[in-house]
């Protein structure tokens, strides 16, 4: 009788973390379209800017998370003097 060994490799949850973020993001970036459109109909223009520059904000967290993280910490580095 032998036992066989199964060894799964360990992971940091680097690949969970990416998921979750692009998941996330899209359903956010979904939200602010549509009530963006909603703006756009009822041509309210301070509100559509606002939301598309969150939009921006948050795609770029999203799809460039390494970027915004140090982007995060320089912002961070100033305010805190570090």
């Amino acid at each position: 009788m032998s036992m066989i060994e199964i060894a799964a490799p360990l992971t940091d949850g680097a690949e969970l973390k990416d998921w979750v973020l692009l998941i996330a993001g899209n359903i956010f970036i979904v939200i602010l379209a549509v009530r963006g459109i909603g703006y756009y109909a009822k041509r309210e223009w301070g509100e559509l800017i606002g939301h598309l520059m969150a939009a921006v904000v948050i795609a770029g967290i999203v799809y460039a998370p390494n970027v915004a993280i140090g982007l995060f910490r320089g912002i961070w580095e100033k305010v805190a003097g570090a």
